[in-house]
């Protein structure tokens, strides 16, 4: 960090803390116009900021903006396939199912409404002014804690751009700083019942769960999916979406 003689500002916790609160602190100690975050495990393009301060001068209502973020090995080769459309990918339908495609490439930016932790940037003052990141997670796992300010943005008629040069590695094999004990389906199950509950009807994201909604997998698609991948955990999609 000296190297660069910037005014760059490091703060160091003695006591861990979780991902919600790291992001709030980071806010709360920033004057800059633009956040931008990245995870542990990503790798930005040496392109990846000046095109995610790009996207803002593209006008409209553009508060926040976001990009690309590639699963890929160690070596940043990638593990999953481009999805070069111009379809838009990245967006959560009225009954809260979330979809997300990191390896989306558009030919140009493009509005979306869904950005990932991973590789997301918001305008400071708006993502302050709907009180930053929820954290109410009891067990430290932090699924879909990015989402919650995004729909609070959405719902005042704000906009996100997709920027396609703003481009991220996701290293998948790399451990990051999950907790090893936790019972990773049951929670991102319950986190998203937390999220669907504040921002879409009840009765339209309970019979989605049952018959048609990717992310969170339907009932069927659970089933199918724990057979395919002989995984039975992957059931417990649902004891946290139905539990209490």
């Amino acid at each position: 960090i000296r190297k660069y003689k910037m005014p760059i500002k490091y703060i160091h916790l003695k006591k861990r803390i979780r991902q919600p609160a790291a992001r709030n602190l980071i806010l709360n100690n920033t004057k800059t116009d633009i956040i931008a975050f990245l995870d542990d495990d990503a790798v930005p393009k040496n392109v990846w900021l000046e095109n995610i301060i790009k996207g803002y001068s593209i006008g409209g209502k553009t508060v926040a903006v976001a990009g690309p973020t590639v699963n890929c090995d160690a070596n940043l080769k990638p593990i999953d396939n481009y999805k070069r459309t111009e379809r838009v990918q990245n967006t959560v339908n009225s009954s809260g199912d979330v979809r997300f495609n990191g390896a989306w490439i558009p030919s140009r930016p493009k509005k979306c409404k869904v950005m990932i932790g991973a590789n997301m940037s918001f305008l400071t003052d708006k993502i302050k002014s709907v009180g930053g990141f929820v954290n109410f997670y009891r067990h430290g796992y932090g699924f879909r804690e990015e989402n919650f300010p995004q729909m609070e943005l959405l719902n005042k008629g704000y906009e996100f751009v997709y920027m396609p040069d703003a481009f991220v590695w996701h290293i998948k094999t790399r451990a990051g700083g999950a907790d090893k004990d936790i019972e990773h389906f049951y929670l991102c199950g319950k986190n998203h019942r937390y999220f669907a509950d504040k921002f879409f009807p009840k009765w339209k994201s309970r019979l989605s769960w049952i018959f048609w909604s990717v992310s969170p997998p339907c009932l069927w698609l659970c089933i199918a999916l724990a057979l395919v991948r002989h995984d039975l955990s992957i059931l417990k999609w649902h004891k946290g979406l139905w539990g209490k």
